[in-house]
């Protein structure tokens, strides 16, 4: 294959679909290849155009966000971070859809109008579509054919899935594309599509084979888009038998995965809800659930917080029921469970050749760095990812796991108790958002740890050379007070100097004899509670008030913000300019009070701490807010 023409004609005369990207991607390289010994550029810059349309995604979920490197509708298909010569780090995407021209979507308004192989030809369209550049893509008519397009190759989609033999992925295929069709219809108002739409998704949803191995896919996916759009379904169809298929389906589905019933079931429960009838039937289906996973966790599993935690959510829904006998037995079972609950740590593990490069790049930069230099990492952590490319690899994730994205979650303590709880959508995507953090946080955490004992170990980080640091900060500098007419300075720098003297006096005992058992304890309870003053103080130079006022009874009251208001206030907003660093901001967060995270703060200022949980970690972790928290300078802030 030598030129475009060939690739067209291929494309025209081909049975190619979602599964087919692979082949074509081969074959508009092969042509490039050919047009690139040619330096046929005008033709490549084409080629480029038809390698980025099997790359780019496409769906309505993307909103205009150049940070992400989204537009609406479209997004990269992979993002990353790119070091300039000048050591600047700069994001990438691939494709970057941020920089598509209006020629480029006339470009694809072309091949949308010539393309003869219908998945193609959608794919085209809904670069069209989602361009908005050219006048043919804000057409009515454009938006029908389109429409109507996308549902046909849904349908053709749905008839693969329904091929017995190797597991395919056109189940996903199918709803992927119907949803696409289904909101440009909504979007554009086509009266026509939207009811054959309605027609074909509760037909196919009535009719489908509930024993073949897609049926979750199929099942749960119309389910839920008909009770997301409720208003519109309610009247063109008997919703009532959508909830009698969906149960049927969940029973057949308990069979293999008992989480994929529970969700099944959780869109029943949703359109009961909707339609204000009974729910204690699906409720009471949903706690024998629960039930089910409770023995799971505890018999195959052996695994008691599993356990425990399915125990406490058939529970509730017990109590909701009044089920007195229920209520009883799931009691006597939860206390039972909680006293089995063994608390594990998790650790990540390097090859050997790993560990062995990161060792020798750590000892390279920390010899050819000065003492400020290594604080200055610290400060920078370039061992973590930014707040963006996490927020990137959630959406990644919700991609590859889509229901398991959008369950609810609940955090417990070790003791067994639920401390949180994430419902909502947006609650969800926060704890999503978290639990990518954290394992972000795990792995950087090893790399600082080295970095820490490394540098200690070549003596270019000890106590001196920190309070050398800090004391052309604004720790060193005082700050008035008065009480009770008496004027005192205070330097913030004075009540850290304990907390360091400690550190690195244990660390000399450590390594004089490697026996020798570290006060942790001292150490992480001093600097978590001088960081919370560093945070009040940066607050009083940004003129933030450090209180907040309450009514008791008749009387007005003062008292001190709690620390979550206080990171709450240092958010930095057009309307609130603090110039607080967002990344700074969540580390903390993430380290003091977040439930989904270390929450530190509190476990510490409430005495829920036991000895093994004061770790070298943690008082690193501490140690980088500090260091973090002493780069700020508040001429330039306020």
């Amino acid at each position: 294959m030598c030129t475009l023409q060939e690739y067209y004609d291929f494309i025209d005369k081909g049975l190619f679909d979602c599964e087919s990207k692979y082949e074509l991607n081969d074959a508009i390289k092969e042509v490039s290849n050919v047009l690139s010994q040619k330096k046929d550029q005008e033709n490549l810059i084409t080629c480029d155009l038809e390698n980025q349309v099997l790359l780019i995604n496409k769906s309505f979920d993307y909103k205009l966000d150049k940070e992400k490197g989204t537009v609406n509708g479209l997004s990269c298909m992979f993002s990353g971070i790119q070091t300039l010569e000048n050591g600047a780090v700069i994001p990438i995407y691939i494709p970057d859809v941020t920089k598509l021209s209006k020629s480029d979507f006339e470009y694809y308004e072309q091949r949308y109008k010539n393309c003869k192989n219908l998945y193609m030809k959608t794919e085209y369209g809904l670069m069209t579509y989602f361009g908005q550049q050219t006048n043919y893509s804000k057409c009515n008519d454009f938006k029908q054919q389109l429409c109507i397009d996308l549902i046909k190759l849904s349908k053709s989609y749905l008839e693969k899935a329904k091929q017995v033999g190797e597991k395919n992925y056109y189940s996903i295929c199918f709803f992927q594309t119907l949803k696409l069709a289904w909101n440009i219809a909504m979007n554009s108002r086509l009266t026509k599509e939207i009811d054959s739409l309605i027609t074909f998704i509760f037909t196919t949803h009535k009719n489908w084979d509930i024993t073949k191995n897609d049926t979750w896919d199929i099942i749960c996916n119309l389910s839920f888009l008909m009770s997301e759009n409720h208003n519109i379904f309610k009247n063109k169809i008997d919703l009532n038998e959508v909830i009698s298929k969906d149960k049927e389906a969940a029973k057949e589905i308990e069979k293999t995965d008992l989480f994929n019933a529970l969700s099944i079931i959780d869109n029943v429960l949703r359109i009961e809800q909707q339609l204000n009838i009974s729910q204690e039937s699906s409720l009471r289906y949903k706690a024998e659930i629960y039930e089910k996973l409770m023995r799971d966790g505890e018999e195959n599993r052996q695994d008691a917080l599993i356990a425990v935690n399915f125990a406490e959510d058939a529970l509730r829904i017990y109590k909701s029921l009044n089920d007195q006998a229920k209520i009883r037995e799931l009691e006597e079972k939860y206390n039972e469970l909680r006293n089995k609950i063994q608390l594990s740590e998790h650790f990540f593990e390097f090859p050997k050749e790993y560990i062995e490069k990161m060792t020798d790049k750590i000892n390279s930069t920390i010899a050819q760095a000065t003492e400020d230099e290594i604080i200055y990492h610290f400060i920078n952590t370039p061992w973590y990812l930014k707040i963006a490319d996490i927020k990137s690899q959630v959406i990644e994730n919700s991609k590859v796991a889509v229901l398991s994205s959008m369950l609810p979650v609940s955090i417990k303590d070790k003791f067994g108790n639920t401390i949180e709880t994430f419902k909502t959508e947006e609650e969800i995507k926060e704890y999503n958002f978290w639990k990518v953090y954290q394992i972000n946080q795990k792995v950087g955490l090893l790399t600082m740890h080295q970095f820490f004992i490394e540098a200690y170990k070549a003596g270019k980080l000890n106590y001196k050379s920190v309070i050398e640091y800090l004391e052309t900060t604004w720790f060193n500098e005082p700050i008035v007070r008065k009480y009770n007419i008496t004027t005192f300075e205070i330097k913030p720098l004075d009540t850290l100097k304990p907390s360091f003297k400690r550190l690195f006096s244990e660390l000399d005992l450590l390594f004089q004899d490697n026996t020798y058992q570290c006060d942790y304890v001292t150490v992480t309870d001093s600097l978590t509670l001088r960081i919370e003053q560093l945070l009040r103080n940066i607050c009083e130079k940004l003129g933030i008030t450090t209180f907040k006022l309450r009514n008791k009874g008749g009387d007005k009251l003062v008292m001190e913000k709690l620390l979550d208001d206080i990171l709450v206030s240092l958010k930095h907003t057009e309307e609130n300019p603090t110039n607080f660093d967002e990344e700074d901001r969540v580390f903390i967060k993430y380290v003091l009070t977040e439930k989904a995270g270390l929450n530190l703060r509190n476990e510490v200022a409430h005495g829920l701490m036991d000895i093994n949980e004061y770790t070298f970690d943690n008082i690193l972790l501490l140690f980088c807010i500090v260091m973090k928290l002493s780069k700020y300078q508040f001429s330039q802030l306020s």
